[in-house]
């Protein structure tokens, strides 16, 4: 067990690595019965649900009207599962909003409420990099060329709906890319290409390990706790037993929730909406059935929306 060790620090070093899993849902959702008051929480946030309840109808079927636009990721007029997901994950992991604002004021140079590649490029990297982002370094610079590529490959992703600009709730995608379905899959190819540090196509336990090591330094010299975590990587992660894992394997480590609460409330209220069985909404199906949204007090509806 000792040489083992000695083999993980020396031979993999404790760099610090950018593993990205997703959230456990069930931890940020609301509580108590799931009913249509747990759906509408679920759908509005927890101070979204109590501004909306103090609204008069009108006010609240206006700001229902204000909400579509965001929930109609791609801009095609029709909202998925997957876009209602997206959207109400970012109503109860508050974080990853207060993040992507973040992030997105200190890149949106010219303050028009969007972020350019050449914007994020000039902030993040240097205005040096601004058309030059794949230039060989000189001799003894840090070459910057696989991370700008990433934050390439994580912008185009982000950007659902192509216009080459990034909003405040796609920036949401970039900085968080391991919650939303559209950003998901480079979320674990990173992972994987960090975990891979031989580079061989998979990850073994001596990777796994080095992993862990380098954001718990304090358990290197743990005997006991090292032959837990090998015992966890061969029962809960290897799972065809092959003694390293494969891409599958890491997305189902990283990424456990497909069969997730809040996706399971993004099922219901398209459910109970679409009035055609197509599988996704449209505008009208979703105004028209706004009280699956946002609650029996609204039942009327304006005769313009």
């Amino acid at each position: 067990m000792k040489v083992l060790l000695f083999t993980l620090c020396v031979g993999y070093g404790l760099a610090r690595s950018a593993i990205r899993h997703s959230a456990n849902e069930a931890d940020y959702m609301p509580q108590g019965k799931h009913d249509a008051d747990y759906d509408h929480e679920a759908f509005l946030g927890s101070e979204g649900k109590k501004e909306f309840d103090s609204l008069t109808a009108a006010e609240a079927q206006q700001r229902l009207w204000n909400i579509i636009p965001h929930l109609d990721e791609d801009g095609d007029g029709k909202i998925t599962v997957d876009e209602l997901h997206d959207w109400i994950k970012k109503q109860l992991l508050v974080y990853i909003m207060e993040d992507a604002r973040g992030l997105h004021e200190g890149n949106d140079v010219n303050h028009d409420g969007f972020v350019s590649w050449k914007e994020f490029v000039a902030t993040t990297y240097g205005l040096g990099f601004v058309d030059n982002e794949q230039k060989a370094p000189k001799s003894g610079d840090f070459d910057y060329r696989e991370l700008i590529l990433r934050d390439y490959n994580k912008f185009i992703s982000a950007d659902a709906n192509g216009d080459q600009f990034l909003s405040v709730e796609e920036m949401g995608a970039f900085v968080h890319p391991e919650e939303f379905h559209h950003t998901r899959h480079l979320a674990i190819e990173e992972s994987m290409a960090d975990l891979d540090r031989n580079k061989d196509g998979k990850v073994s336990l001596e990777e796994y390990i080095a992993d862990i090591l380098a954001d718990e330094e304090e358990y290197a010299n743990t005997p006991e706790w090292l032959a837990n975590e090998s015992e966890r990587f061969k029962s809960e992660h290897d799972k065809d037993g092959s003694g390293s894992l494969e891409q599958d394997e890491i997305r189902q480590w990283l990424t456990p929730n497909n069969d997730s609460p809040a996706r399971e409330v993004a099922e219901r209220l398209v459910l109970g909406a679409d009035e055609d069985l197509d599988g996704v909404l449209s505008l009208q199906e979703l105004l028209k059935n706004h009280a699956v949204f946002l609650g029996n007090s609204f039942v009327s509806i304006h005769s313009e929306l």
